[in-house]
């Protein structure tokens, strides 16, 4: 059974010499898979928390006295506990002790066709490939060089259930084993560590502020989603609808109950931290602890523009030396502060940015719907048949241009123009050639971006909308 360990831990292919498998072969390949998968990932972590501890060693004890017994006796149970839920798994499947031989050589059965399939496949596109290009460069062009077939194989060949077993079998060796376990015992002491600081922030001199940051953006991300869901439809609103009649008394209670909600919250928060109802006193304490932050943030930009100077005049001696005429680059990134935070979770109570909220809800739902439904109704048409050598085709792609592959769901960039602001409607063209309307979100000023959902199409980069005038924001009526 500790053979059957070692075996256990691949997947069975989904096809075997270009036909599927039989039904059952499949859904046992599939519970195999997830036996495999859940048995490392979520079945062992007892264990692994159990040896943790047994590893958490020094980089230099290692050195000087390398692996220890009871590491080791960790890795023997380690394999003891595969080798129960592999025997647990051969019997769910109807196999006894005694049939171990017979399942190691289904399993190896299936290794080989597997293997011999992917080689075949390989062979097949090799020869279409050799028929294309001697298509487009004449039958007398020499044959290919054996170090451009080597690399063909190695780029198109399939990955095949033997790949799968050896890679997974790694970790069935002790070496893999131990250096698991030193790595989860590193990424237990990050998570700790990160742990700490946390606490140390919301807990420090400046804690109460880090609590409240914390409090609002669990608020207006997490607490207020059943909120969107319900009242995104009434902002459902054309952009002509929006520029000619603006705002409706529907969408302005909304905003009432929005603040209302988020009043009582507030309320909540102030009891918590004891200020009881005092939710003045609360912001005034906000307010000296910004400023209190600030100067701490300006003295820290004033220390790194220092030392930024000197590292100035070095690079520039050293260029002299080199006669190098080029000007040193340096980029300096302003450290955050906590009354930047504080302002933009502040402009979410405006109406203006609410709206603009609500309406960029709108349109990442409409996006999303459609390119929801254009996937669905590509996929009702019918999955194609699998490719065989006649259907492949090796194409010049400096010579030929070929079809767009079907469209994936992406984002783009989008950097607001001059004279837009939040709430303001663009209408902008995708990758793809959509036209498509967005609403610039709350808290956005020209010369800032946000994302916009759209089919992928390959496309790469970001996208500027064109400083065209675009509808302002409509006042409430």
């Amino acid at each position: 059974w500790v053979d059957i360990c070692d075996t256990m831990l691949f997947a069975l292919p989904g096809h075997i010499g270009g036909e599927m498998e039989e039904t059952a072969k499949e859904t046992v390949a599939h519970r195999f898979c997830a036996f495999a998968l859940r048995t490392l990932n979520e079945d062992m972590d007892p264990l692994f928390e159990k040896f943790m501890p047994i590893f958490d060693q020094d980089v230099k004890e290692f050195v000087q006295q390398g692996e220890t017994h009871e590491q080791y006796a960790a890795y023997r149970e380690y394999v003891a506990s595969l080798e129960e839920h592999a025997s647990n798994f051969a019997l769910q499947e109807g196999y006894s002790p005694g049939d171990a031989g017979s399942f190691l050589s289904e399993l190896q059965r299936a290794i080989e066709e597997d293997k011999v399939r992917a080689e075949k496949q390989v062979e097949a596109f090799l020869v279409h490939m050799e028929q294309q290009r001697r298509m487009r460069l004449g039958p007398e062009a020499p044959p290919m060089e054996q170090g451009e077939v080597d690399l063909m194989k190695a780029l198109f060949r399939p990955q095949t259930v033997e790949d799968m077993m050896e890679m997974l079998l790694h970790m069935t060796e002790y070496t893999s084993f131990s250096s698991l376990m030193r790595a989860k015992v590193q990424q237990k002491k990050f998570i700790r560590e990160m742990e700490r600081r946390k606490q140390e922030l919301m807990m420090g001199e400046t804690g109460l502020a880090h609590r409240f940051i914390h409090f609002a953006m669990k608020l207006l991300n997490d607490d207020l989603h059943e909120f969107y869901t319900r009242w995104t439809s009434v902002f459902d609103q054309e952009a002509e609808n929006l520029a000619n009649q603006g705002h409706t008394h529907e969408q302005y209670a909304a905003f009432q109950e929005y603040t209302s909600i988020i009043e009582n919250r507030l309320l909540d928060f102030c009891s918590q931290e004891g200020f009881h109802q005092d939710a003045q006193g609360l912001f005034n304490e906000l307010q000296r602890l910004v400023h209190k932050d600030q100067e701490q943030v300006d003295a820290q930009l004033k220390r790194v523009l220092a030392e930024v100077e000197e590292k100035k005049e070095e690079l520039r001696a050293k260029a002299t030396e080199q006669g190098d005429s080029e000007k040193p680059l340096i980029l300096i990134c302003k450290p955050a502060a906590l009354g930047d935070l504080m302002h933009s979770l502040v402009q979410q109570t405006e109406y203006q940015n609410f709206s603009a909220s609500m309406r960029f809800r709108v349109e990442q739902d409409r996006m999303m719907k459609m390119l929801l439904a254009g996937l669905e109704a590509e996929t009702q048409q019918g999955a194609l048949p699998a490719p065989t050598a006649g259907d492949l085709e090796v194409v010049d792609v400096e010579a030929e241009q070929r079809a767009p592959p079907p469209p994936a769901i992406g984002t783009m960039t989008v950097t607001v123009p001059e004279g837009c602001e939040a709430g303001s409607q663009l209408s902008l063209t995708a990758p793809d050639g959509q036209q498509l309307s967005v609403t610039v979100p709350g808290g956005l000023a020209p010369g800032m971006s946000f994302e916009v959902p759209c089919r992928s199409g390959g496309y790469g980069g970001g996208y500027t909308v064109p400083a065209v005038p675009a509808p302002g924001y409509a006042k409430s009526q």
